[in-house]
């Protein structure tokens, strides 16, 4: 069951990783606005209302968020795929709190925008859960 949870927290990684690198080439490369405004439902009326300001805010905070998001699927894949499947708690405990607390907030920042990505969301935190708890299962049994 140890194996079984560790590839569905690293398909997480692949889906979080995937999603944060074609957002960040969206807004960085091909120099478009931040996928936020059409996700929060904005009409075409409300971006041209908004200041030039108020929409490099959101690409700076798509930017920012998205290259944490990349990089944390970069360091945990090789604590899902080295050390959780080596049956280290501790490896267990660090992806309990930091995939579970981005889950959390997922939630929370979708909820300003009237949860516009809950498909994305429910998908990451369906994968988290199986996954986590498939390994914790398969970890803790014998205690």
């Amino acid at each position: 069951m140890l194996k079984k949870g560790s590839l569905i927290l690293s398909v997480w990684c692949g889906i979080n990783f995937i999603l944060a690198f074609i957002i960040l080439c969206y807004v960085i490369v091909l120099k478009q606005d931040s996928p936020i405004l059409q996700v929060a439902s904005f009409s075409e009326a409300e971006i041209a209302n908004l200041s030039a300001k108020t929409i490099a805010a959101l690409n700076c905070f798509t930017i920012l968020y998205n290259s944490c998001s990349l990089m944390v699927s970069v360091l945990t894949w090789p604590l899902i795929r080295k050390h959780l499947i080596a049956s280290e708690k501790s490896a267990f405990w660090t992806l309990v709190f930091v995939i579970g607390f981005i889950e959390v907030m997922a939630f929370l920042a979708s909820s300003y925008i009237g949860h516009g990505r809950w498909q994305v969301n429910v998908v990451q935190s369906v994968l988290y859960f199986v996954g986590i708890g498939l390994s914790g299962y398969s970890l803790f049994k014998g205690d």
